[in-house]
């Protein structure tokens, strides 16, 4: 007796944590932004909804939290993280700033991957997830389509309400699409039919941001999956896709070549290009710890930089305006240091390569978990053109998305 009610308590603390998961995503995703209720709330109480998933599985796993076997290499790889980012903030250049911005990248990422990877372990949980973005894409997308129409299309606050910029509002959408994939492929018709309206307006509002980045994303997820429908002649489509990106290449290079600085749309442009030499230059400084995450001193290291495009005169103001890389990877090289972005990429690339490993040794995986994979490399291309993982909305579910990867294997089945 004493042990079945040891064993009801467990599975209660258990079911909690997996709606605290469900409940602390669909506050960052729909809540948290200042222009909904995101300003009335304050930092420790974000941080308790964050955290709350995570804290409540200590009363179901305990020790096995930070004990579990299965899951040993990703825990150890968690938690050196951590350990370097509390190191990395007081480090920084500034830290206070590093100290919100850290929080932030941690509670709602890492801890959520953490949870999620511990907690996603079946089918039914799995669903709830997919549910869940189904969910917040049903919201986010019809609201943020009413406010471009309703504020003269290209306003203030457009494509602002839940992201606030619709550079990461693409990538939101794109993690979010395995929740109408899901539906796409059921049996049933008012499912099939229900994911091809979210499926839609989810594109329509990705054309209206009129943001590049999110369409090569795009146009990435679908090369790969074709060459995935494709199997049978992958090996012509490879060489098809090889020839594209060779002469893909080609037109880009000569399309910079032909960037004029006295033109004021191409200054973005060779701005962000400026950024790569720039980046490098402020690594060599703190190669190891970095600068401290956020910490807003990029300006610092100007003094001994030779801007390498001698015609960019306002290259200087514009770092000290804008303190960013404009590329994830970047930011992490030089903010995060390499020891630290070398872990990080690890724990990623460990949960990806076992995922895949489990998919392809399985002949009947389903599609959904295979579309997982594609979701993944479109928010990596994505992240080339911003600091992706520095909103909060984007950060949850591309971690929630790896810890979901991790807690497959799991699963007593590991099929949808």
């Amino acid at each position: 007796m004493k042990y079945l009610l040891h064993y009801n308590r467990q599975s209660l603390f258990n079911q909690l944590a997996f709606f605290a998961l469900l409940g602390s995503g669909a506050f960052i995703l729909l809540l948290w932004p200042p222009s909904i209720i995101g300003k009335y709330l304050s930092s420790y109480i974000k941080n308790i909804i964050f955290l709350s998933p995570w804290l409540l599985l200590w009363f179901s796993y305990s020790w096995q939290v930070v004990a579990n076997r299965e899951h040993r290499l990703e825990i150890i790889f968690i938690v050196s993280i951590i350990i370097l980012a509390v190191v990395n903030v007081f480090l920084s250049d500034s830290f206070s700033k590093s100290l919100s911005f850290m929080r932030t990248f941690l509670f709602s990422g890492l801890f959520a991957l953490w949870a999620a990877m511990l907690l996603l372990t079946d089918q039914r949980r799995r669903n709830g997830f997919d549910w869940l973005c189904c969910g917040a894409l049903a919201v986010i997308a019809p609201l943020e389509i009413i406010t471009w129409w309703g504020q003269g299309n290209y306003g203030p606050g457009v494509f602002q309400v839940f992201v606030l910029h619709p550079i990461p509002l693409g990538t939101l959408l794109i993690l979010l699409s395995p929740g109408p994939m899901r539906l796409l492929l059921s049996k049933n018709f008012q499912a099939k039919l229900l994911g091809w309206l979210l499926l839609l307006s989810g594109v329509i509002l990705i054309f209206l941001t009129h943001k590049r980045g999110t369409w090569l994303a795009l146009a990435a997820m679908l090369a790969v999956g074709m060459i995935y429908l494709g199997r049978r002649h992958r090996y012509l489509l490879v060489t098809m896709l090889l020839v594209l990106a060779v002469l893909l290449s080609w037109q880009i290079r000569r399309h910079f070549a032909r960037l004029d600085p006295k033109v004021p749309r191409y200054v973005s442009i060779l701005h962000r290009l400026e950024l790569y030499n720039y980046a490098l230059h402020i690594w060599q400084t703190h190669p190891i710890m970095g600068i401290g995450l956020r910490s807003f001193s990029h300006d610092r290291y100007l003094h001994g930089y030779q801007v390498y495009n001698k015609d960019l005169h306002e290259f200087p103001q514009a770092v000290a305006t804008l303190h960013t890389f404009d590329n994830m990877l970047l930011t992490a090289m030089v903010e995060l240091g390499s020891l630290l972005t070398l872990l990080y990429l690890g724990l990623i690339l460990i949960i990806v390569v076992r995922y895949g490993r489990k998919l392809w040794a399985s002949p009947e995986s389903p599609t959904l978990e295979w579309y997982r994979m594609l979701v993944l490399l479109g928010f990596a291309i994505h992240s080339l053109s911003y600091d992706s993982l520095l909103v909060a909305p984007v950060n949850w579910v591309f971690h929630v998305q790896l810890g979901l990867m991790a807690g497959y294997h799991a699963s007593e089945k590991g099929r949808s």
